[in-house]
């Protein structure tokens, strides 16, 4: 029997390149297989776009604004280090949604605040400022929505707004702390910097009682970006996530996964199967992941029996990926036409550093 967490980490491994599973394990696509060269040459044309794309997408003035903003909220960046463990997860959101109602309240001397308690959109509806000599927020004028001006870094004024126009979120009760807290289930926000939108999202979330989110719909637009997630835990034995980036209306990632399990415990040890896609700019990795037939195979396992991919542009086959195994680790090869291989991650070397890069500075965040 094989560990579904080496099938898993192949999946995730790929899911982090911007390539995942497809639905198919034949060559998925209606076109032969072409050349080693005609396929490097993509490869590197790929390498090029992608990275540019991640080095945009890290330089972006709403994702900035953003940070500034629950700077100014005593809060590390939201988009920065983000806990695994699913209690660890669920309090770090519960800080951020802590966090963002600390504008509206003051602290108390044992050091809570009303942000312990449900937000009342409504009572809060008003235009909020930044005093930069109080170094605090106060509200300034009434309005019908929330609004929150503040100034970005190297800014002496309130350049950017932070507008607030659907809220209601939901009561859950912890019985680890024996405590009440909330979600939000509905939220519709826009940033502007210097009276230009920089940034929105609108989000729809349903929770189940144990504080876990059991289906969720998210559009947010970073300017030239626009990112959707969708992703539904209801079925009895199965999981489903969809998302797509686009940049100007041109695709950088499209993916739609579902993870089918044997039983309705959805543990790791009932996984059935993982289908779907992922693509990235041009380049899209196709398969299957059949977990339980690996895990009913009796003694070694070849994980290129059980985790068919394949590289595609378009319809065109670029390469097969196998595994090797080195020093006891399943290593993702490219195998061209002409039967040569190269390592995955040196294929991908320029767009897996830039991710690294990328990653780090969340970390230090």
């Amino acid at each position: 029997m094989i560990n579904n967490k080496k099938l898993l980490s192949v999946f995730a491994l790929a899911g982090i390149l911007g390539l995942a599973s497809c639905s198919s394990d034949d060559d998925g696509g209606t076109g032969s297989q072409v050349s080693k060269d005609e396929a490097k040459n993509k490869i590197a044309s790929f390498n090029s776009t992608a990275k540019s794309d991640l080095q945009d997408l890290q330089d972006i003035e709403g994702l900035k604004a953003t940070q500034d903003f629950f700077d100014l909220a005593n809060a590390d960046d939201p988009f920065g280090r983000v806990p695994a463990d699913h209690k660890k997860l669920r309090s770090f959101f519960r800080e951020k949604g802590k966090d963002f109602r600390s504008v509206f309240t003051k602290g108390s001397a044992a050091g809570r605040t009303a942000a312990d308690e449900p937000f009342n959109y409504g009572a809060n509806l008003g235009k909020y400022a930044w005093n930069s000599d109080l170094q605090q927020f106060e509200m300034i004028d009434e309005a019908s929505i929330i609004s929150i001006e503040f100034p970005t870094e190297g800014s002496t004024t309130n350049n950017a707004r932070l507008e607030l126009t659907a809220y209601s979120e939901v009561a859950l009760y912890d019985e680890e702390w024996d405590e009440t807290y909330y979600e939000p289930e509905v939220l519709t926000a826009a940033l502007y910097v210097d009276d230009a939108k920089a940034l929105s999202i609108h989000l729809e979330v349903a929770w189940d009682e144990q504080g876990f989110p059991l289906t969720a719909d998210i559009e947010l637009t970073v300017t030239p970006f626009k990112l959707s997630v969708a992703f539904d835990t209801k079925g009895n034995t199965s999981n489903s996530l969809s998302i797509s980036l686009l940049r100007n209306q041109e695709t950088v990632v499209a993916t739609s996964i579902t993870v089918n399990y044997k039983d309705a415990s959805k543990s790791e040890e009932s996984v059935k199967s993982i289908d779907g896609y992922v693509q990235l700019r041009n380049l899209k990795l196709q398969g299957t992941i059949n977990a339980e037939g690996a895990n009913n195979n009796q003694g070694e396992v070849d994980l290129n029996d059980f985790v068919k991919l394949a590289l595609y542009d378009g319809d065109q086959k670029l390469a097969d990926v196998v595994f090797e195994d080195e020093n006891g680790a399943a290593v993702a090869y490219l195998k061209y036409a002409d039967g040569s291989k190269e390592k995955v991650e040196t294929a991908l070397q320029p767009v897996i550093d830039e991710i690294d890069a990328i990653t780090n500075d969340f970390d230090n965040n």
